[in-house]
């Protein structure tokens, strides 16, 4: 009775939101019940919250569910689910859903239900459940990033989270497929956006290289990351995808074409090839002739989600608006990003970006808050090389994508420096007095 009453507000929402249209089971609803009492919260899109009777990542995670389900189905009127939140220009083409549905369609049926669950079990990180079993399975404290968390629970699966524990029971190789979708430091939004630096791709590329990770293995790989973004906006509107847009299947698809060729050029640097594609979709190429420079608004154009000409233009303008050492700085910055470094991405730039210029446009996002993630990248190296920030502890921008330090970065009518914490990597404004 205690479960059932748990699971009542999820079976609400699902009710209201999909009607029939979702096919959820008993075991998907008590696992996702796990995430109710999470007080962790995304900062993407953070004005577009949700009442706080629900907790954003059941939409999430339902919406991940539903757009497996519609893609395993293929048909047309699911293509049209699928993108009905595409109220923009640019949603996804039919021919992009197609290619994206021939990949799920070809998965035998334990890999189809792997998926399924990490639709689930990518919402219930950090969850107190989860933090309890997985730092008893693993006998020593989890990671605080979501993903990391994932990542490191994966090879205890089986042990942590009930429903894995059903499908493995039930199917034992579906524990290794768990620690494939989980791979650990292989997270494709963050090569999408171009968030760290070339180690990205090394668990891939050493698996490929040494024939621990197979093509069916990065398929499975990819196919969950396609889950994962079709429901990566699912709080604002989860009955379809919002985010998978042509665009984004745009950058999703170079990429795993790049990760493809790994197979076959063993010595592909797939992080500056994506890079020079992105640059000349923004036409970068028409606006500088230096090759650092070119590679460091592409960077910059990757992690802000530019996608056009204008936008180039834009980026391009405001860029050569800053002061000649932050340029160079920037630049500096990412040509270091193109080498293997040591330490892991950082999180939530992204967001920060996107919730900047959703409130203030581009123009004045490059001028104010490029500045102060360039602050911030110098003082993690400062600290690290201090000893003061472990070296696996990812830099996080989590609090800087939120109200009010996004607000005061944007206006800057007040002074203010930033710290970041030694034991997670969260950087802040710690003093905001005015002039």
């Amino acid at each position: 009775m205690v479960a059932e009453n748990r699971q009542d507000p999820i079976r609400a929402y699902i009710h209201q939101h999909f009607a029939d249209q979702l096919v959820v089971t008993r075991e998907q609803i008590e696992q996702l019940s796990w995430v109710l009492a999470n007080p962790v919260v995304t900062p993407e899109l953070s004005a577009q919250r949700l009442p706080a009777s629900i907790h954003q990542e059941v939409p999430r995670a339902l919406s991940r569910l539903y757009c497996l389900q519609l893609l395993r189905n293929g048909s047309n009127a699911a293509y049209k689910a699928f993108v009905a939140p595409q109220t923009d220009p640019g949603g996804l083409s039919e021919s992009s859903f197609q290619q994206l549905a021939r990949e799920i369609a070809r998965l035998d049926a334990v890999s189809y239900e792997v998926l399924q669950a990490t639709a689930i079990l990518d919402a219930v990180t950090l969850s107190a459940q989860a933090r309890k079993r997985a730092a008893k399975a693993l006998g020593k404290p989890v990671p605080e990033d979501s993903t990391n968390f994932l990542s490191v629970s994966a090879p205890c699966a089986g042990e942590i989270y009930p429903l894995a524990r059903s499908i493995i029971s039930k199917h034992p190789q579906a524990a290794r497929l768990f620690e494939i979708v989980y791979l650990p430091h292989s997270h494709l939004r963050h090569m999408m956006y171009n968030e760290g630096s070339l180690s990205m791709y090394t668990v891939l590329d050493t698996g490929i290289q040494n024939k621990s990770i197979s093509r069916d293995d990065l398929n499975l790989w990819y196919d969950h990351w396609v889950v994962n973004i079709a429901g990566f906006r699912g709080h604002a509107e989860p009955a379809g995808s919002v985010y998978l847009t042509q665009n984004t299947w745009r950058s999703m698809n170079q990429l795993k074409l790049l990760l493809d060729r790994l197979f076959s050029e063993p010595k592909l640097n797939p992080m500056q090839v994506y890079l020079q594609k992105r640059g000349r979709w923004l036409h970068l190429n028409t606006l500088t002739r230096n090759p650092d420079e070119f590679i460091a608004l592409a960077s910059l154009g990757a992690t802000a989600r530019l996608f056009t000409p204008a936008e180039g233009r834009e980026l391009y303008t405001s860029f050569k608006s800053l002061p000649e050492n932050q340029q160079k700085q920037w630049i500096h910055h990412s040509r270091r990003q193109l080498t293997a470094l040591a330490t892991p991405s950082p999180t939530y730039g992204p967001a920060v970006y996107a919730n900047a210029i959703a409130v203030a446009g581009l123009a004045q996002t490059v001028r104010r808050v490029l500045p102060v993630m360039l602050g911030v990248y110098q003082q993690a190296e400062q600290m690290r090389a201090a000893g003061q920030l472990a070296a696996d502890v990812p830099l996080s921008f989590r609090e800087l994508a939120r109200e009010p330090m996004l607000g005061d970065i944007l206006a800057s009518h007040r002074q203010f420096t930033t710290a970041i914490d030694p034991d997670d990597g969260v950087a802040k404004l710690v003093t905001m007095d005015k002039p």
